[in-house]
């Protein structure tokens, strides 16, 4: 092997026969050039080219459309935690216990269902590159075990006392804290919501978009909604009438409801500091906009009677999966059809039935 050193790096430099010269340069230290050095010769007597994990990850995301926050976390689970150890792989060198490996490098502090994250996005190159034949087969991706957990949400009680104190601390703050506990929208659609879509007749909302929060030198920008649908609400009185008061307080935008100038916060968590004030003044459990906005408003539907199908029309949901996380506090939809069932006029409730009957006390017919 022919290896040498620059300045600050190594490189390889040699001549097969059959193939020609190759050189390559930028490696790190000389083990580095040795490997790459022995994985160029191996691609040129294969007779085809041979892709590390790291190449294939690039070509992954350069072929898949998604939207800009998917790409950054997929990015960021990449460079901190799989590149370091299946990086130089070739593709078909990563295999069950490969992922086994890299499981056991994470941090302690990550629960199963991120740890599954990280390893199914390794599953998801390879199989990528299995449908482009690159690969003949996908390996088996161990998934951890995710216990279901109950999600924290207040009571319509518990919304009630936030909302009032939201009024009385933060009343540039309300609507935006009432749109979220009665209608379960996400953080970023509220502040997407522009006065062109909320219709007065009839009382309808579209939500259509959501603001995505920058991330390094990309500032916030507005995107479609979720799944690329469109999500079409029907208002009530006290709704309107809360959207009513805000722009009549001139706490609205010329545009948007919560942007006076059209432009947000990079993290788009101005609300987060006058939500968490509100709770520790009112002694409320310290419960993010997530689960105040749409697992509160999920649970107080089930808990109340609905049906999980009109849950998941209010929420959004595509998939009646996401929606089944609920089902738990839906009894009050079966009682609801077992009373809808009941016979007008049962026998048992139009004369007195005795407990005992007189052949139970031995008595003959």
């Amino acid at each position: 092997m022919t290896i040498r050193k620059r300045k600050r790096s190594w490189y390889y430099d040699f001549t097969l026969e059959g193939f020609g010269r190759h050189k390559k340069a930028g490696f790190r230290t000389k083990a580095e050039a040795e490997e790459a050095e022995k994985r160029k010769r191996d691609e040129l007597r294969l007779g085809r080219r041979r892709f590390t994990l790291a190449q294939a990850f690039e070509m992954y995301l350069n072929a898949t459309k998604m939207k800009d926050r998917s790409r950054d976390t997929y990015r960021g689970h990449w460079r901190r935690n799989i590149e370091p150890v299946l990086g130089h792989y070739y593709i078909e060198e990563v295999d069950t216990s490969s992922l086994d490996e890299l499981k056991l490098t994470l941090p302690d502090h990550l629960a199963p269902k991120s740890v599954n994250h990280r390893v199914k996005l390794v599953g998801t190159v390879l199989r990528f590159m299995w449908k482009r034949g690159h690969l003949e087969a996908v390996p088996y991706v161990p998934a951890e075990s995710v216990p279901d957990v109950a999600h924290d949400w207040y009571t319509e009680s518990e919304r009630d006392r936030l909302l009032d104190g939201i009024f009385e601390m933060y009343p540039e703050w309300y609507a935006f804290f009432y749109l979220t506990t009665r209608l379960g929208l996400r953080r970023g659609e509220v502040y997407a919501i522009s006065r062109d879509r909320v219709r007065e007749v009839p009382p309808l909302l579209v939500i259509d978009r959501a603001v995505q929060e920058g991330y390094k030198e990309r500032r916030p920008k507005l995107i479609t909604r979720k799944n690329n649908r469109v999500l079409t609400l029907g208002l009530p009185t006290d709704v309107m009438d809360a959207i009513r008061w805000h722009i009549r307080q001139g706490y609205s935008g010329p545009e948007f409801l919560f942007s006076n100038d059209g432009t947000w916060p990079q993290k788009v968590n101005d609300h987060e500091e006058p939500l968490r004030d509100a709770q520790k003044a009112l002694g409320l459990r310290i419960l993010g906009h997530h689960k105040i906005g749409r697992h509160s408003v999920a649970s107080q539907a089930a808990t109340g009677g609905q049906s999980i199908k009109t849950i998941q029309a209010q929420l959004g949901h595509r998939s009646s999966r996401s929606t089944d996380r609920y089902a738990h506090l839906s009894n009050g939809a079966q009682l609801r059809l077992v009373e809808s069932l009941e016979p007008e006029a049962p026998p048992h409730q139009q004369r007195h039935v005795p407990l005992t009957s007189p052949c139970s006390r031995g008595g003959k017919r």
